[in-house]
């Protein structure tokens, strides 16, 4: 992964591999020895000043980086705008900080041990300079039960993750994390109307942000477009503030709504389209490239699609890819507004919500204006009961954006919604509600046959791929047999997996897979290091 590599008392030469667009720069004091490891883009945002008194380097894209350039000494990381990380050194005192960005958008992993404190961008790579080789049992349940971890632990043991609106402080020898950064949702903008207009303009700002980023470079627009209503609206907008071309690029199963409504939508923004199709399913049998690039954060099978896109499509010239992440957890909700902020953190920010980004930094910085801080700051004290099931979102399309909603979302027309109930956080149609609940008694007594409801539904039916592509199944069932002697260590996790793989559905099975991944990964790489 690209970014950071820190060690503090105990010099580490760390390894970069040679690759092309890519650089590294090296700084040292006194027993701190930091390298950057980058892609060759967005150069001059990536900031590595020094006087005498401090050093700061910068990883990723700054929108107010002359303001920050001209104060860096100063400047409350709080107040910058971007998708960054960071690294303040007091030369004087050797206090080390290393910040990540308001929602946590950079890889920041780290650990101390008696000899020293280190931090990488890369897990696997420090759980080796640590000399750690076992695995987080609670962490591996949460991905076997949820498909990500929620909090700031990961795979491995006694390694963690900085996360979003944290900095790391390292004084006299002792690391200690804090929150410098935190949204809140006590309401605030009960005017209606007067909510709708500021959201606009900040959303319209975010998107701008971007767009005047990659023309500053000249990058080209390079964005995502599914059949969802975030992707949609992120586009709509970014077609209103550029003159400059604009490619769009969709991946799913062939004659799916998220295959036909892209198109459509890209022909009326008269944007470029390229459509990429998932049929079979195939791409599912690269665990351990989709499993390096996300850390081992997430079910591999979350990101597996971006992953295979991104393989396919040349990325030289791209500039920063403009995502819709978050638009549904921000715009409509699906929790009270107790939990709201805590989901924010454990679900978008340190939990599925990882997936896709962290493919994409593998060629580019992404970014979603639903996630600008400002929008965040100002949408969230919007009381909940405006924003619940889509109302507010609806609003803000048909005033602003009517042209958007020529199109259904989820099969109900914009501004004509069902109505819904909250069970176990997540709002269902009323006339969903006993169906819903029979699929979940049956998945509960192990008798659903998952396809027979995603047939003809899902963009990404999995167990139909399954039953229908000998090749997948062939694939997961040997990646299984040929591993699940790593998880001897482990039993409980052992039993688990042996039952999901005998009777779960195939996003399940690509769980286990992910864990029995990142073991193997983390052995064989150690075995090279010795």
């Amino acid at each position: 992964m690209y970014g950071f590599r820190i060690s503090i008392d105990r010099p580490v030469e760390w390894q970069f591999p040679k690759q092309e667009n890519t650089f590294v720069r090296h700084w040292e004091t006194d027993g701190i020895r930091l390298s950057q490891w980058s892609l060759s883009k967005f150069e001059k945002d990536k900031l590595w000043l020094e006087d005498e008194k401090c050093f700061l380097a910068v990883e990723g894209v700054l929108f107010n980086r002359d303001e920050i350039a001209n104060q860096w000494q100063q400047t409350d990381v709080s107040a910058w705008r971007g998708s960054f990380a960071c690294v303040r050194i007091d030369k004087r005192t050797r206090e080390v900080q290393v910040y990540n960005d308001q929602i946590g958008s950079h890889m920041l992993f780290w650990c101390q041990t008696g000899q020293g404190i280190y931090l990488s961008s890369d897990l696997f790579e420090l759980a080796h300079v640590c000399g750690i080789s076992s695995m987080n049992p609670t962490f591996m349940e949460r991905i076997l039960d949820m498909g990500y971890g929620s909090d700031s632990t990961t795979m491995a043991t006694g390694i963690r993750r900085l996360g979003a609106g944290q900095v790391l402080t390292v004084r006299n020898g002792q690391a200690e994390v804090t929150q410098y950064y935190r949204f809140d949702n006590r309401p605030l903008h009960r005017n209606e109307k007067e909510a709708l207009a500021r959201t606009n303009e900040l959303f319209r700002q975010a998107v701008k942000r971007v767009l005047d980023k990659n023309e500053e470079y000249g990058l080209r627009h390079f964005y995502p477009l599914s059949g969802g209503l975030d992707s949609r609206m992120v586009q709509t907008v970014a077609r209103q503030l550029t003159k400059q071309p604009i490619t769009n690029f969709t991946y799913s199963q062939t004659n799916h709504y998220d295959h036909l409504l892209p198109e459509k939508i890209a022909a009326f923004l008269g944007n470029e389209w390229r459509f990429l199709p998932l049929d079979g399913g195939d791409y599912l049998t690269q665990v351990d490239e989709i499993t390096r690039s996300t850390q081992g954060l997430v079910n591999y099978n979350a990101p597996s699609e971006i992953y295979y896109c991104s393989t396919q499509f040349d990325w030289r010239g791209v500039g920063m890819v403009l995502t819709g992440v978050n638009g549904d957890n921000i715009f409509s909700v699906e929790t009270d507004s107790t939990h709201e902020i805590e989901r924010l953190y454990s679900l978008s920010f340190a939990g599925n919500g990882l997936g896709s980004p962290l493919v994409l930094q593998q060629y580019t910085e992404t970014y979603s204006p639903f996630c600008d801080v400002d929008v965040l700051d100002y949408v969230l004290r919007i009381p909940l009961k405006k924003r619940w099931n889509y109302r507010f979102y609806d609003q803000w399309i048909l005033r602003y954006y009517p042209e958007a909603a020529q199109w259904d979302h989820k099969g109900e027309q914009i501004g004509h919604r069902r109505i819904v109930l909250p069970v176990m956080g997540r709002n269902i149609p009323l006339k969903d509600l006993a169906t819903r609940t029979a699929f979940y008694i049956l998945k509960r007594l192990h008798i659903y046959n998952g396809y027979r409801m995603e047939e003809g539904v899902s963009m990404n039916p999995y167990d139909t791929w399954a039953r229908n592509n000998p090749v997948l199944r062939r694939a997961i069932d040997s990646y299984y047999k040929e591993n699940k002697h790593l998880l001897a260590p482990y039993p409980s996790i052992q039993e688990k997996a042996k039952t999901i793989m005998r009777e779960g559905r195939v996003y399940d099975q690509c769980a286990v897979l992910t864990i029995l991944s990142a073991i193997r990964q983390l052995q064989e790489t150690g075995n090279e290091r010795s």
